[in-house]
């Protein structure tokens, strides 16, 4: 009775260790799966992360990768060469014991075939096991875009019974296509395996659609790249264009506006009958504006070129202010446009860019003829503050739109009314201006109102411009 219950316990430990030896098989090929899967994971990882590597390069990578690590006689990789294109090409192909194998098809001409290819359509939504058998060497040869020669070679070198096919899918669009070969039948394909293939997939579909969207920006940021080289090009020769011109520019129109100054002011002679004073001032007031414009264009190109520089001289600016007024009171007269300026007899001796400033003066007072209605009235002010002094010109004209107001200091920009006025304006007279100003230290003052008028104007710190006595050496021992 004893060696019967001792052989009946005996053979329940057997039953409890077979089931406890299959059941950590069973944990132990899990892990395994797991760890192979982790493998190939970082292995797509890392090859992703080589941003260098080409799509080819990253695609036989991990084929590579996954023939090493797992029992597969043959994996392939077809993937767009672009997101644009509507065709697949063989990207990567790795064999077992077979490096070669990648070369022996790539050598050839990369085949191109079409998402819509009937083998293409013919495959299940996300994968699908194929039994070799019913396929034939001149389908294979025809899907791949090579000799059935080649076909015939590998299927001889690899005999793979079936082939296991993914779908890679990423946003709704069909990436590339993953194939495993397997030496096992249609029916002895372990689902262990699929499901591994699947898992990848998902992985290698999103690696491959990440890796055409970096080559994707990288050939527009090539692009950007030609093209930005091509307009700084341009840009260069636009700027040694304005530069020439307004030089060339320059001489005559200045001979032209003294001419016409002189006859305006009798010295050619026999007094101007009225139709001749009208057409001189209104052609001296053309060649001053065409003067004002090449100074702007000057300054603008050698602004760009870094070549703007600021040549501070001690400067009464109470007596430069006059010298322009003078000079534009026939055009204003023209206009029939009232231009007032009251000279200040002491005014401090300040270290400024008189042909800078002159321009800016000459700027802001066109403008405000310009844009005065005839029997309006234009007042120059120039302030001696104490700490500071202020240069103002303030018109009743038709003044910025207050919405418009921000961005009038920008280059080329003009305010709506103003190009109605006057249609052919260039838009970098104030940039300038503001530029000329900030450049010495100081700041500009703008005001106005639409309907009523604007104030254009500078102001510095004197102790910031104060001009060294003549008496003063450069160095001091």
């Amino acid at each position: 009775m004893a060696d019967k219950v001792i052989a009946e316990r005996h053979r329940q430990l057997e039953q409890d260790l077979a089931h406890v030896s299959q059941e950590m098989y069973i944990r132990n090929k899990e892990l395994a799966d797991t760890n192979r899967m982790l493998r190939l994971l970082s292995t797509i990882d890392a090859a992703v992360l080589e941003t260098d590597s080409s799509l080819e390069t990253v695609c036989q990578n991990i084929t590579t990768a996954i023939v090493q690590n797992t029992d597969y006689p043959l994996v392939a990789i077809l993937s767009r060469p672009e997101h644009q294109h509507e065709h697949l090409q063989l990207m990567g192909l790795s064999v077992k014991n077979w490096p070669e194998a990648a070369t022996f098809f790539t050598s050839e001409q990369p085949s191109n075939i079409n998402l819509h290819h009937q083998m293409v359509d013919s495959f299940a939504t996300t994968s699908q096991l194929l039994p070799i058998e019913t396929l034939s060497i001149k389908q294979i040869a025809g899907f791949l875009g090579c000799p059935e020669l080649h076909v015939q070679k590998t299927l001889d070198r690899v005999p793979v019974k079936s082939i296991f096919v993914v779908k890679l899918t990423v946003r709704g669009q069909l990436v590339g296509l993953l194939g495993a070969g397997f030496f096992s039948t249609f029916d002895q394909v372990a689902q262990t395996d699929t499901s591994l293939l699947r898992r990848l997939g998902d992985s290698i579909g999103v690696a491959l659609d990440n890796k055409l969207l970096f080559q994707e920006n990288q050939r527009v940021l090539r692009q950007l790249r030609r093209s930005n080289t091509k307009l700084q090009a341009l840009d260069e020769a636009k700027d040694d264009f304005i530069s020439m011109a307004s030089h060339q520019l320059r001489t005559p129109l200045t001979s032209i506006k003294g001419y016409t100054s002189m006859l305006l002011e009798g010295d050619a002679g026999d007094p101007l009958n009225p139709t001749e004073e009208r057409f001189l001032r209104q052609s001296f007031a053309s060649s001053q504006r065409m003067v004002c414009l090449i100074a702007d264009l000057l300054n603008l190109s050698r602004l760009k070129t870094g070549k703007f520089v600021i040549d501070a001289k001690p400067l009464n600016l109470a007596d430069v202010v006059a010298d322009e007024i003078d000079q534009l009171q026939a055009i204003a007269a023209g206009k029939e446009v009232t231009l007032k300026y009251k000279r200040i007899a002491h005014f401090p001796t300040l270290m400024l860019d008189e042909n800078k400033i002159r321009q800016v003066i000459m700027n802001f007072t066109d403008n405000a003829i310009y844009y005065t209605p005839s029997g309006g009235k234009i007042v120059v002010e120039l302030v001696d503050k104490g700490r500071s002094i202020e240069l103002t010109i303030n018109d009743n004209g038709i003044g910025v739109p207050k919405a418009e107001q921000p961005h009038l200091f920008t280059k080329f920009y003009r305010a709506t009314n103003a190009r109605q006025a006057r249609p052919d304006g260039t838009g970098i007279g104030l940039f300038m201006a503001k530029k000329i100003i900030i450049a010495q230290g100081g700041w500009l003052i703008f005001r106005s109102k639409v309907g009523e008028g604007s104030s254009f104007g500078f102001g510095f710190e004197k102790s910031k411009l104060a001009a060294v006595p003549a008496n003063v050496p450069d160095v001091v021992v």
